[in-house]
């Protein structure tokens, strides 16, 4: 059985997305590295060797887009039929891990709806002042 460390993590994600391997790592890079590293120890992911405040800013932002708990993470819609990996996904919750998008759930809609940050947060203002 193969040892899970920070290397096989990185050497995951690099299967992922090759794009993502070598040069030097950008905030991108290691905000991937904290959600793949969550797919092997859950939220509490200290053994990637960053600073604690980043990984908790991811952390405080992947709750509320309902991707993590305190316990565990989310991330079956990384996965496909045929075990296929959707890169799109794990993109699309390294932009929510990273501030950049909000994911909301719509009672409407019965789904979830992403939205830029910037965006998300004007409608928030004008729904209160609204109400």
């Amino acid at each position: 059985m193969k040892q899970i460390d920070l290397q096989f993590v990185k050497d995951t994600l690099s299967e992922l997305d090759p794009s993502l391997e070598g040069g030097t790592p950008d905030d991108f890079y290691l905000t991937a590295l904290v959600l793949v590293s969550a797919l092997v120890c859950g939220p509490d992911t200290e053994f990637t060797q960053l600073p604690r405040e980043f990984v908790q800013a991811i952390h405080q932002r992947m709750i509320p887009a309902e991707l993590w708990t305190e316990i565990d993470v989310f991330c079956g819609h990384w996965f496909g039929e045929g075990n296929t990996v959707s890169t799109t996904a794990i993109c699309l919750d390294v932009l929510i891990a990273q501030g950049l998008v909000v994911r909301k759930w719509d009672e409407q809609e019965e789904d979830f709806r992403y939205y830029d940050a910037a965006y998300a947060l004007n409608t928030t203002d004008r729904q209160q002042k609204v109400n």
